[in-house]
């Protein structure tokens, strides 16, 4: 298997099931009630064993050849969209840099922004939403209420006294049914104890008092 620079802010990201995947692509037997925390310390301790390996087999100069190294840009404007977990989407994006520069350059230029579409099963849209970003971001998460069938992220560019220019558009992202309803009332809503530990109501709460727009 290919080793990757395995991170603990990288693992903390991920969801529990992602982490299960990913230590059986490790080969670690990982019992159904163990703790998400102790799965990233198995994961941290068996990614540094791969690395100790690493070093063992080095030949040559004694140097072990540098790692692929991905660029910060492939130089296009494109946006993608995937689900992280039930509610979180995570959103990614690039410019052309030409494109981004015109922009940037642009005397009526405000800023650029996420606009957040739902869809009902017949695709027809049933709300939307707006996240201003700044021009060097390139990443936001974005929380997904489950009584939505489906969203869609574009990129936008606003201008004073002109109408917003459509940059990319993402593909439609399926939500997932069966999570708690992300609404006002589910702030002081019940919520079942093994989501409560999970650490969910913060959450909410949390991103009700950051992205209000989220919320019906």
């Amino acid at each position: 298997m290919d080793t990757v620079n395995v991170t603990r802010s990288y693992l903390e990201r991920l969801s529990t099931s992602d982490l299960i995947s990913l230590a059986d692509e490790y080969g670690i037997d990982i019992p159904e009630d163990l703790n998400r925390r102790f799965i990233i310390g198995e994961l941290l301790e068996a990614t540094e064993e791969l690395n100790e390996d690493k070093k063992d087999t080095m030949h040559g100069d004694g140097v072990a050849p540098d790692g692929i190294e991905l660029p910060e840009s492939y130089n296009e404007t494109t946006i993608t969209a995937v689900m992280q977990n039930p509610v979180w989407c995570y959103v990614y994006w690039d410019f052309k840099a030409a494109d981004k520069e015109k922009i940037l350059h642009t005397p009526s230029f405000m800023t650029f922004v996420l606009k957040v579409t739902f869809f009902s099963d017949d695709e027809k849209v049933t709300e939307t939403f707006d996240i201003n970003i700044s021009p060097s971001c390139r990443e936001q998460y974005v929380l997904l209420p489950s009584s939505e069938t489906a969203a869609r992220i574009d990129l936008y560019a606003e201008f004073k006294n002109m109408e917003p220019v459509c940059l990319a558009k993402s593909g439609l992202v399926y939500i997932p049914k069966g999570c708690p309803e992300l609404g006002v009332t589910a702030i002081d809503s019940d919520i079942p104890e093994i989501i409560r530990l999970s650490g969910f109501p913060e959450l909410i709460r949390t991103h009700y008092l950051n992205h209000r727009q989220s919320f019906s």
